[in-house]
């Protein structure tokens, strides 16, 4: 080669790193080198607006920064009682503001607060909910003029039934300002999710319990879904209903007594692995659940939006099955391709998609997919993958 175009070579290659993020290596696990930065237990994984990739590991309450060749950069947050710190870290949920800023909420028993951080750690400020009764932030979304949509998930006090007690989870979407002001309430469900034989905790989840799901929208307008049907609902900023997304997602599934019965022993025997004195103490409580509160399982368990405009919707797993089912579909509903995954958390953004999954030691492992062509292209190209 001539050294005028060795030259030219060279920097031909500097431009594609510079400018194309996604060039190189095409997929890649995330934190798995021992240190500061290895991920112990992964819950979230962005990308963010400087195209490095964030990730929230519960284990040690901190948000790990990575280069998009996935090289450990720094780490945001930590356990503590203080802003700019998790004091809950199981339920936390992070995101970017559009001026670049890094925030993060906690659920019940947290920080009842949102907190803004800058990108390089240092702390901002934090915005409160102006709400009386205890609650926790399950997921928020900035908006422009400073406030967020918000997630809200409420404590109640149980209701006693013969012989045990059924607790509620009240939640809401909502809107607030800057200062916290709940400017308007959009969707508000409650229902029955948690089982005891007392009333002040030691509390088994129920099954099949409908989604409370929702991501943002165009024009200001939210895309939301209880799974209990294919359909999705748009509702606007003030709680107006403005109209239903209909879609080719499978219909809601009726819940059978084997379907009970096979979440009892599954619930039985993931209780006593874990503690035997406490499942006969408290855990014997899910025997009294005979039949199921809910007609039909959830369709779903999560929507999100993608870079390109489109729906991504995540189904849900029983116990008996390894895979979940996920769906692209255009904002009509259309379904654009569909895949099956033995993880969860799957999310696309502008370079990446991320998921995660478990090995069989059940150590989390949290995946990184570069992104090279279109959302459809890159979307099936996760059902090629080796992990």
């Amino acid at each position: 080669m001539k050294k005028a175009n060795f030259f030219i070579y060279i920097f031909f290659m500097f431009f594609l790193f510079a400018i194309h993020p996604s060039f190189g290596e095409e997929s890649f696990r995330l934190g798995k080198k021992e240190g500061i930065g290895f991920l112990v237990y992964p819950r979230q994984i962005e990308e963010g607006p400087d195209g490095n990739i964030y990730a929230f590991d519960s284990s040690d309450s901190y948000i790990k920064v990575y280069s998009p060749e996935g090289k450990y950069l720094r780490r945001i947050g930590g356990k503590g009682q203080g802003p700019g710190e998790f004091q809950r870290a199981d339920g936390a949920s992070f995101g970017f503001m559009p001026d670049g800023k890094l925030y993060f909420a906690e659920f019940i028993r947290g920080h009842r607060w949102i907190t803004l951080m800058e990108l390089s750690g240092e702390f901002y400020k934090v915005v409160t909910p102006e709400i009386s009764n205890e609650f926790g932030i399950n997921s928020a979304f900035p908006l422009k003029d400073g406030g967020f949509l918000v997630h809200i998930s409420y404590t109640s006090r149980p209701e006693r039934k013969k012989d045990y007690f059924l607790y509620k989870s009240p939640d809401a979407l909502v809107r607030i300002n800057s200062n916290g002001k709940i400017i308007s309430e959009i969707v508000k469900m409650e229902y029955f999710t948690m089982i005891s034989s007392v009333g002040d905790g030691a509390t088994s989840g129920l099954p099949f319990i409908p989604a409370f799901t929702w991501t943002p929208f165009k024009k200001n307008t939210v895309i939301f879904s209880d799974g209990r049907s294919k359909n999705l609902k748009v509702y606007n900023y003030d709680g107006e209903l403005i109209r239903e997304i209909e879609t080719t997602l499978p219909e809601p599934e009726r819940v059978t007594k084997k379907d009970i019965n096979a979440w009892r022993e599954r619930r039985k025997e993931l209780l006593t692995e874990r503690d035997k004195y406490w499942y006969s103490r408290w855990g014997k409580v899910i025997e009294k659940y005979k039949k199921s509160l809910y007609e039909k399982r959830p369709n779903l368990s999560g929507i999100s939006i993608t870079p390109a405009g489109n729906l991504l919707i995540s189904g849900t797993r029983s116990y008996e099955e390894e895979e979940t089912n996920y769906w692209l579909l255009d904002e009509n509903g259309k379904t654009l391709a569909q895949i099956s995954l033995g993880g969860w958390n799957l999310r696309i953004s502008e370079h990446f998609i991320f998921f995660m999954t478990s090995d069989e030691d059940e150590n989390i492992l949290a995946h990184c997919l570069r992104r090279t062509g279109k959302e459809k292209e890159d979307f099936l190209r996760i059902k090629d993958l080796e992990f």
